[in-house]
């Protein structure tokens, strides 16, 4: 059979940026997942998508599937056949349910049973006929976060417009959302609306590209940052550098243009970032910046539209008056909250409530402001930090809130913290607290830089402590995929925090001194011990049940837990036997103690009577003492090499002891011997919570 490229593109209304892309990989992964399990086989693939058309283009896909035979088990053989070998009206019965004769049947052992198996015969099936079947219920199942309906019975984030289907230069006669595919395209809206006739799936770019519109996405993004390059250059500039910014405005346009305007020299007399923000949470601009300091802004920027044949300077002219209504507004806020100091907006906090039965925000830097005390009294003499700048900042790092550049400049809410930086260098206050006040509120979410500062660092910590235990203190927990208020991303970035430092912290005692109830604190650091689980297999690719062994262990110091576990998962990658032998010699001691637990108190050698007791008996003392010295140390794979180095002594133990005698002295001394050992590999991990192949 002769293998052709598909091409499907879906056209419709601009999509929002931010669902462009995504739109295109969930199509790209249904159809794939759809040609899987047909059994259609195809080469490469990959997806095209611009705002008004979602696309995707497959090599070499084959007419058809093959015509295939399944087996489907069917009776077991005694009960189809009698004893004279005649079929029975159960086999009669699954011969008619298939639509096959006897003859079509087989016999096969599955355990230690027969079983009829019928040989069903599935047709070829056209690959017009599988899109044709499947391809409206694939564009129902993307799953936008927001969606509208139009007129057909499809929901879709905005009106799908037209559909091009070829396979070669053939058109598929498929139909959904009402509409039938061509061979049609249209081009740029603004510079080639089209129709424009596509003569193959092959030649699906190369006529979009002569409308003006790039579908590929990463070639588009090198275009966009071309222009952008190349506009600035002209003022002897450089872009801004926002990889998020770049995306967007990718996707916002199909064919970029770039337009480099200019304003008013005096606007930069306004914080850096309050001016680039301004262009930006807007307009879309790019501010232009002076190429050998990336601090320092020209009084330019670069915006990007989707019109090549519009004229420039009318844009421009446009493009230039909108943004000074914006660095208008933006100076008139500046100006205003600059003649009140900080450090007097204190009390202002009290008007503003932090969360309802939780008190005001000024309740909370309260609080914070005390656990900054406390984690300075936990690391005192462990680290070296400017606990005077720290405590300033932990009194003013909320204040900006209470500004008019952050309550009611809305584009400027993400400010927060930098705007607080920059008032605090105004109002004369120390360049070391100033950062701290900017370098606390980060991480902000998954791969944001962390703060260079260790004393931002700790700000960090102490306010999502207090968020943690304060939210869980009201009953609220995350469920599912639903954490309106943010609390996985608050412990992560206390991981991240605390893991970056290398802060020697046990989270109870970090946790005890938040001002809340016993309960709540509980809460809070189980919650974080559940993410860390988490957290090091997403980042480390540590198993869960081995960080899960790890905490078993009783430690609340993710340091160590860390690097214990990080061990655990080299003997497993680098030494699966070894690994494999360590955990189950200590889960046939937990076994046998989970269902008989031993009394209190030390074995009693004099009531030993097997050498095996003895030697078990032995080891353990010998290595006890080396084996917390190297806890101590860290030096966790000498450790664990202590403890698989005892694995031959408890195997021999239960190959010639039996422990569950008469005699209850002997029965409790050899139970206490257990104890004692497991007790030991429990200083480690709880290795009876790893999963292992066979279980």
């Amino acid at each position: 059979m002769t293998r052709k490229p598909l091409l499907i593109e879906i056209g419709h209304e601009e999509l929002p940026a931010r669902f462009v892309n995504f739109s295109g990989q969930r199509l790209l992964e249904a159809l794939r997942r759809l040609f899987q399990e047909v059994q259609l086989e195809h080469g490469p693939a990959r997806w095209l998508a611009t705002p008004r058309r979602t696309a995707v283009l497959f090599q070499e896909v084959a007419p058809a599937t093959p015509e295939q035979v399944e087996e489907v088990q069917g009776p077991p053989r005694k009960v189809a056949y009698d004893e004279e070998g005649r079929p029975t009206r159960a086999l009669q019965g699954f011969l008619k349910k298939l639509g096959i004769t006897e003859n079509e049947v087989k016999i096969r052992k599955v355990g230690q049973r027969e079983y009829v198996v019928g040989m069903v015969r599935k047709p070829s099936v056209p690959l017009a006929e599988i899109l044709q079947r499947h391809l409206e219920q694939i564009l129902q199942s993307i799953p936008f976060a927001k969606t509208m309906r139009w007129g057909p019975p499809l929901r879709f984030p905005r009106p799908i417009r037209w559909i091009a289907a070829l396979y070669g230069s053939e058109v598929l006669p498929l139909q959904a959302a009402g509409l039938k595919a061509h061979r049609k395209t249209y081009g740029n809206r603004l510079a080639a609306p089209g129709p424009f006739e596509l003569p193959s799936a092959e030649a699906y770019e190369a006529t979009l590209k002569q409308a003006f519109v790039i579908p590929d996405f990463q070639e588009r993004r090198q275009a966009v940052l071309q222009a952008l390059q190349e506009a600035a250059r002209e003022v002897n500039g450089v872009p801004v550098d926002d990889p998020d910014l770049l995306d967007e405005v990718t996707n916002l346009v199909e064919y970029p243009t770039a337009i480099l305007g200019r304003y008013d020299e005096a606007f930069l007399s306004l914080p850096a970032p309050i001016v680039i923000t301004a262009m930006k949470q807007h307009q879309r601009y790019f501010a232009v910046l002076h190429p050998d300091d990336p601090e320092r802004l020209l009084p330019y920027f670069v915006a990007v539209i989707n019109n090549p044949k519009a004229d420039p300077d009318l844009v421009r002219r446009g493009l230039e008056e909108v943004l000074v209504a914006r660095l208008e507004d933006a100076r008139f806020y500046f100006e205003t909250d600059t003649r009140r100091r900080l450090e007097d907006r204190v009390e202002d906090l009290k008007s503003i409530v932090w969360f309802k039965g939780l008190g005001s925000v000024y309740d909370k830097v309260q609080r914070v402001h005390n656990l900054v005390d406390h984690l300075i009294q936990l690391l005192e003499g462990q680290v070296s930090l400017d606990a005077g700048a720290l405590r300033r900042a932990a009194l003013l790092y909320k204040t900006d809130i209470t500004t008019e550049m952050i309550r009611d400049g809305k584009e400027f809410t993400k400010l927060e913290g930098t705007i607080g930086r920059y008032y605090a260098l105004k109002d004369g206050e120390p360049e070391s607290v100033a950062h701290i006040i900017e370098e606390c509120h980060r991480p902000r979410f998954a791969g944001d830089r962390l703060p260079e500062r260790l004393e931002a660092a700790l700000l960090g910590i102490a306010d999502r402590v207090d968020t943690l235990v304060a939210l869980l203190s009201t009953g609220y927990e995350p469920t599912g995929a639903q954490d309106p208020m943010g609390l996985r991303r608050l412990a992560y970035g206390l991981i991240d925090l605390i893991l970056a430092f290398q802060l020697p912290l046990d989270l109870e005692q970090v946790f005890g001194a938040a001002d809340f109830s016993e309960e709540a604190r509980r809460k809070a650091v189980d919650f974080v011990l559940r993410r860390f689980e988490h957290y090091l297999e997403e980042r480390e690719g540590i198993r869960y049940d081995i960080v899960d062994a790890v905490i078993g262990s009783g430690l609340r110091n993710l340091l160590v837990l860390a690097e214990r576990a990080r061990a655990l998962h080299r003997m497993m990658q680098e030494k699966p036997e070894d690994f494999e032998k360590l955990v189950i010699g200590q889960k046939r001691l937990a076994n046998i103690l989970k269902s008989a637990p031993a009394p209190p108190g030390e074995p009693e050698p004099d009531l030993f009577e097997k050498p095996e007791e003895e030697a078990l008996y032995r080891r353990v003392q010998e290595i006890e003492a080396p084996f917390h010295t190297f806890l101590a140390q860290g030096a966790y794979d000498r450790a664990l090499q202590l403890l698989l180095d005892t694995r031959p002594y408890i195997d021999a133990f239960f190959d010639h002891v039996f422990v569950m005698v008469e005699d209850p002295r002997i029965r409790e001394n050899r139970l206490r011997l257990l104890e004692k050992t497991r007790s030991l590999f429990a200083r480690f991990a709880d290795f009876s919570r790893i999963v292992v192949a066979g279980e």
